[in-house]
């Protein structure tokens, strides 16, 4: 083991993980740009539908598999991973969060399907909310702190590990919500037809 840690800066990581999260972020953005441009709903309803496809993939991919590979790892290990996950997914969880939610909100309002606040709608609210307050509250802060230790002259491996445990911790509950979203919005769905 080096007397150091790699730093994100030592490895270069930004320029290629920063860079293509980013860009992936900011495909995300013109897709939503354009569907509210547009006006039409149907290109709206796939943006939407895509967008929280991949955000969908990406919270299960973290949480169901990336989770127990830290559990597993010594911190080294463990320690080489989230330094490598955090700089790519520090743009892209977010952006992928705010334009599937944004779009959805859109959706509902243009569908007139909030009123009357039925069991269904409620139910629906209540878990966008704690999605929201998971992605937006919990694990951006969190990746936050890490990609800030990760920058730091002398990133100490521990708390990066532990950060990244907890923001595993988070991501896996907010899978789980997620999945749960999508049986809400087929039964939300159903009632907009």
């Amino acid at each position: 083991m080096p007397d150091r840690p790699d730093t994100v800066a030592d490895r270069g990581t930004p320029t290629v993980a920063g860079v293509v999260g980013a860009g992936l972020a900011a495909c995300v953005a013109v897709g939503f740009g354009y569907a509210s441009l547009t006006g039409t709903i149907a290109t709206l309803r796939t943006v939407h539908v895509w967008v929280g496809t991949a955000w969908t993939a990406l919270v299960l991919m973290y949480g169901f598999i990336v989770a127990p590979l830290l559990r597993e790892r010594d911190t080294d290990g463990a320690y080489a991973i989230v330094g490598r996950l955090v700089p790519a997914t520090i743009v892209l969880l977010p952006t992928l969060a705010v334009v599937t939610i944004t779009a959805g909100v859109t959706m509902a309002l243009t569908y007139e399907i909030v009123w009357p606040m039925t069991t269904l709608i409620r139910t629906v609210l209540g878990v966008a909310v704690a999605i929201a307050g998971i992605a937006l509250l919990g694990v951006l802060p969190t990746d936050v702190l890490i990609y800030r230790e990760l920058r730091s002259a002398n990133p100490d491996p521990e708390r990066v590990v532990s950060l990244g445990a907890r923001t595993a911790t988070l991501l896996t509950v907010q899978g789980a919500l997620q999945v749960m979203m999508l049986f809400l919005m087929l039964r939300v769905a159903a009632m907009a037809t």
